[in-house]
């Protein structure tokens, strides 16, 4: 199981150690977090971060 950042698929994933950017709590909800979201700023639980990713596309949002 990932306990870091890690470079690959996904190089902001986290799991278990909170780092600078993840205080263990998603930004959103009370769940804990699963990862940083780059495009939210944040972190967020799977739940939450499937739903802004939806937001975003519904809304066409683009990535910079």
């Amino acid at each position: 199981m990932l306990t870091m950042a890690t470079a690959g698929h996904k190089p902001c994933a986290t799991t278990e150690e909170p780092s600078g950017h993840n205080d263990g709590g998603c930004g959103l909800c009370e769940a804990p977090a699963d990862g940083f979201d780059a495009a939210y700023g944040g972190a967020l639980c799977r739940d939450c971060a499937d739903r802004f990713a939806e937001l975003r596309r519904d809304t066409g949002v683009r990535d910079a």
